[in-house]
């Protein structure tokens, strides 16, 4: 048990708090190998949504008259290795390991909420070929709550750890819907949709202005 506690433990949780870090590393990672523009547009909002949660923190500890009262030591949770990067381009390296305001947005939660957001502007994008079953809506469904199981779940473990704080963690997962959900939106229109088709599906009006077969899921 003491083993467990002490390797198993201690590098799953871990890993879960710099899961932001590693989610935008490897959807960078995945871009460049598939040479994939619509998984490099997620890379790029995810990337925003931080840098906007690190500038929102960075001014709430310069100009917040009660920044004076917040502890000079960083929480090994509060950031990974890309957040440090932030930290140290907004506040430079001597200032780098300061912490986080409590009532700044998360970077974590704002990560979070992107991937959210994104989901459901696909949702909404897309909608035309989903009324057509090209996509189980049932499978929409399921994705909409996982979603928000998933955003809830973050929350508790963010918070419950010591982390965040509900004002933070709710801030943070806020600003990443807002980023995620309108960006991806205005973005998919802007391109015709073309750059937000990740899931690769047929659009359904390509396939009538070309006289294509539309593929219909029958489930009886």
């Amino acid at each position: 048990m003491a083993i467990y506690q002490d390797y198993v433990a201690a590098a799953v949780i871990y890993n879960l708090q710099i899961l932001p870090e590693s989610i935008l590393c490897g959807l960078i990672v995945l871009a460049i190998v598939l040479a994939n523009g619509t998984v490099a547009v997620l890379a790029a909002e995810v990337g925003v949504a931080q840098l906007l949660a690190s500038t929102v923190g960075y001014l709430l500890m310069k100009y917040s008259p009660d920044a004076a009262t917040v502890s000079s030591t960083m929480d090994s949770c509060k950031r990974g290795y890309v957040g440090r990067i932030w930290d140290r381009l907004q506040r430079g390296t001597a200032n780098a390991e300061q912490l986080w305001h409590p009532k700044a947005p998360s970077a974590y939660q704002s990560t979070i909420g992107v991937l959210a957001g994104y989901g459901f502007a696909l949702q909404q994008i897309y909608s035309e070929e989903i009324n057509a079953g090209i996509v189980s809506k049932s499978m929409m469904f399921t994705v909409a709550i996982i979603i928000g199981l998933l955003m809830l779940l973050s929350i508790i473990f963010r918070v419950a750890s010591g982390c965040e704080t509900i004002i933070g963690a709710v801030g943070g997962l806020a600003l990443g819907l807002i980023a995620g959900y309108f960006g991806t939106v205005a973005l998919g229109y802007a391109t015709n949709r073309r750059m937000t088709n990740i899931w690769g599906i047929p659009l359904l009006r390509d396939r009538i202005n070309n006289g294509s077969a539309v593929y219909v899921c029958n489930v009886t």
